[in-house]
């Protein structure tokens, strides 16, 4: 019975590593991903803002101005059902919200954040993994956590 417990995690941790590869190794090169290939921490451009007010139930205060009419994609939690994602900005919603701080340099592709990009957490939703989302999205690399900061500090 051992036997077999161990060669179905070996398949398990296969499996596991088979759906999401390593993709530091490919670094610069990764422009897009699919929603089963996202991670914790995450950080995307260029979602529409009207997609953000329909997968927020029009909650999602956007703008809907011609000159900007996007806005940043945070992953907060990897999930089997979907990501777990949320909308950020570059102006300050409460004292309390999270934030990837200026400077910060994402691990992956290297991007240089040029601003204080703020999580609209109370905008959070699930991705649907169909893709229709997430093919006008750009990867702009991974947060460090050294770089996420608690906007009561």
């Amino acid at each position: 019975m051992g036997g077999k417990r161990k060669k179905k995690t070996a398949l398990s941790s296969l499996n596991q590593a088979l759906r999401r590869p390593d993709l530091s190794i490919l670094g610069d090169a990764v422009k897009s991903l699919p929603p089963a290939q996202w991670r914790n921490r995450m950080f995307f451009m260029g979602v529409p803002d009207t997609d953000l007010r329909r997968h927020t139930d029009g909650g999602f205060p956007a703008t809907l101005r011609p000159d900007k009419d996007t806005h940043p994609l945070f992953v907060l939690s990897a999930r089997t059902t979907g990501p777990l994602v949320c909308p950020c900005t570059s102006r300050r919603g409460s004292k309390r919200s999270r934030y990837i701080q200026k400077g910060c340099r994402l691990e992956m592709k290297g991007h240089v954040m040029d601003r204080d990009s703020y999580l609209v957490e109370r905008y959070s939703f699930t991705l649907p993994l169909d893709g229709r989302f997430s093919r006008k999205l750009l990867f702009m690399g991974l947060v460090p956590d050294t770089c996420l900061r608690d906007g009561g500090s």
